[in-house]
């Protein structure tokens, strides 16, 4: 995929983002808003139905007195339909307690005196927040009603039976006292029921607006922080692509620049070649084309290296430095230019939590430096590789006892294409590589050497 796809991709993430976030919250806001309405509902409905309760229960009331003054059956029935509202209500209230029948609960509502329509409401508050602390009022106050209720039923039956013994005048005060309380018992369970009902409906709806708004704050931050991250990944994206421009131009600069004196060189050897008669000389003018084509094939290796390098994403994982170091060795030791030197290791640390191809492309680069500086004057040509810990860090030293570096030098060899007289074998950019490359790891390098007696280079990485 190249860099206009990936940046479309980027610009395209945040609309569906945006799409999917206001989609969920407009889903959670119907659905907290719509429960909102239906608890505001179902309490109006609960207060609507006490109010045919009170209502049942005064009627009965009435309806009794007139019995006991008159006699009439027809009193008496008016007061059996009328208490049946009360009744009714309680007989939904205990089979929603025991789990009974939801057609005998509606049944009991309808009793009741309560909207058809209410009903389905009504049952759902009683079983969602029956468990609730903030219900249970209520219902204590509503189950304390209902034995008042029965309490006025068990009185209505003594005052019938009184009737038809014909003793009701002798026990009229008496029935007529024990009404009174009743009924100032019921009134005022009515009124703590509906102020009760009426607290717990103000709790719920303040509980279910707490939710509300932190859901919608939720919302708001998730949005705010995936705005956020799609901006920076769209920022990040817009870095490497001028950083892939900054490199490209860097690569055509290079090219341009260190091909161009080469190309003239090889020209010019090839003219004088073209005219030369002299075997000999013939000779070395086409080793010295080689050594030129040699030194250009490095240089565009190392060009493509740092270029791959910097589009490589980090992959750390835990590395085994014996096994990576002997691996590094293997591959140098039986070239031509390694003869005669010896390799020597310490592994002080076994482990190292990294990137394994960038930390094997650092360890090829230092060990292949030591073999192409090594000193051919001395008598013992060594290369050592050790790693040991250091704090909280790790470090891998490659230490030769090659040509050395010029203390002038020191602070140059890691910059692009810098090359001391003493190093003209190299292209300016193998250090350079590896410095970067560790600084794409979060760890720094240290060079100490000393002209005629060697080097080391010490790679530091974080624990």
């Amino acid at each position: 995929m190249n860099w206009d796809d990936k940046l479309k991709d980027v610009k395209s993430l945040p609309l569906w983002g945006l799409l999917v976030s206001i989609f969920v919250s407009s889903i959670v806001l119907i659905v907290i808003n719509y429960y909102t309405l239906k608890t505001m509902s179902s309490v109006r409905a609960y207060i609507n139905g006490e109010s045919n309760y009170s209502k049942g229960e005064k009627d009965a009331t009435q309806s009794l007195i007139s019995y006991m003054h008159t006699q009439n059956p027809k009193d008496w029935e008016d007061f059996i339909r009328n208490i049946r509202i009360p009744q009714g209500d309680s007989i939904a209230r205990v089979t929603l307690l025991e789990g009974g029948s939801i057609d005998t609960v509606r049944e009991g509502f309808l009793q009741g005196g309560n909207h058809v329509e209410d009903i389905e409401d009504m049952i759902w508050l009683f079983n969602a927040f029956r468990n609730f602390s903030l219900m249970s009022e209520p219902l204590a106050i509503w189950e304390m009603g209902d034995a008042l209720v029965h309490e006025k039923y068990l009185i209505a039956n003594e005052i019938r039976m009184s009737v038809e013994e014909g003793t009701i005048e002798a026990n009229e005060s008496r029935f007529l006292a024990a009404l009174n309380r009743n009924r100032e018992a019921i009134t005022l369970k009515g009124k703590e029921f509906s102020e009760s009902l009426g607290t717990t409906a103000r709790e719920i709806r303040d509980y279910l607006f707490y939710a509300n708004t932190i859901i919608i704050l939720l919302i708001l931050g998730n949005v705010s922080v995936y705005a956020m991250i799609m901006i920076r990944k769209r920022n990040e994206q817009h870095r490497e692509l001028a950083n892939a421009n900054q490199e490209l131009d860097r690569i055509g600069y290079s090219v341009s620049h260190d091909l161009k004196a080469p190309i003239n060189s090889m020209l010019g050897l090839v003219n004088l070649a073209q005219k030369e008669q002299n075997e000999k000389k013939l000779k070395i003018y086409l080793e010295m084309m080689r050594s030129t084509l040699e030194k250009q094939e490095r240089f565009i290796k190392e060009m493509v290296a740092i270029s791959k390098e910097n589009r490589q994403v980090i992959k750390k994982e835990i590395v085994e430095l014996d096994y990576l170091i002997e691996e590094v060795i293997n591959a140098h030791k039986h070239m031509p230019v390694a003869t005669g030197i010896k390799f020597y290791t310490h592994i002080g640390v076994h482990r190292v939590f990294t990137d394994p191809h960038r930390l094997e492309a650092i360890l090829n680069n230092l060990v292949s430096n030591a073999i192409k500086y090594h000193d051919q004057t001395k008598e013992e040509k060594t290369i050592e590789i050790n790693t040991y810990s250091e704090k909280d860090k790790i470090k891998i030293d490659v230490v030769d006892n090659g040509i050395g570096i010029d203390s002038k030098d020191k602070s140059k060899i890691f910059e692009m294409y810098y090359m001391s007289k003493d190093r003209e074998k190299g292209t300016g950019l193998g250090l350079f590589l590896v410095k970067e490359a560790i600084e794409k790891l979060e760890g720094e390098i240290r060079v100490k050497s000393v002209k005629g007696e060697g080097s080391t280079f010490s790679v530091i990485l974080k624990k």
